[in-house]
């Protein structure tokens, strides 16, 4: 019994050895997002660092354009489980949170059923958010790819965004 312990601990190392030497891939990446509750686009960028062959981190952040007088921006930090497919080819659910300030631009206009002005003020919101979703990854070359993702926001205004986007890995 031993032995066999020793063995299955020895097989572990030698897993654990074998994804942390594949380990420190770095890339860059640009994307375009889209929100299909606010029926806005938004550019982004993001970093991501490979932990394990499995196991990425990914920091980043988008820039919502302006819709109907309203815009935001976030920031996230999310997981991906990396799902080796081909050598080229990745799929990875991906789980995380983030921050997001969203910005109502203020109205003034008369109102000419009681005639008279109204200015209503100018509204800013700050949100802490959680999300989920799944991504695919397609590498064209050793430092150059494609990347879809999809993933549900979960904050006091539930939402599901796509994202399109590029990287470069180093």
């Amino acid at each position: 019994m031993r032995k066999l312990m020793m063995i299955v601990v020895a097989l572990m190392m030698a897993t654990i050895s074998a994804n942390a030497q594949q380990a420190g891939d770095f890339s860059v990446g640009a994307n375009a997002s889209y929100s299909f509750k606010t029926k806005s686009f938004a550019p982004g960028i993001r970093v991501q660092f490979n932990i394990l062959r499995m196991l990425r981190a990914e920091i980043g952040g988008d820039l919502w354009t302006k819709k109907d007088n309203w815009q935001a921006y976030d920031a996230f930090f999310n997981l991906h489980l990396l799902i080796h497919v081909s050598e080229k080819f990745k799929i990875y659910p991906l789980a995380g949170v983030g921050y997001i300030n969203t910005k109502e631009d203020g109205k003034d206009y008369n109102d000419e059923v009681y005639n008279v002005h109204v200015n209503v003020p100018e509204k800013s919101r700050d949100n802490a958010f959680g999300n989920a979703g799944l991504g695919l990854q397609l590498n064209f070359t050793p430092h150059f790819g494609a990347f879809a993702e999809g993933k549900y926001q979960f904050k006091d205004n539930d939402q599901f965004c796509a994202s399109f986007g590029l990287v470069y890995i180093f």
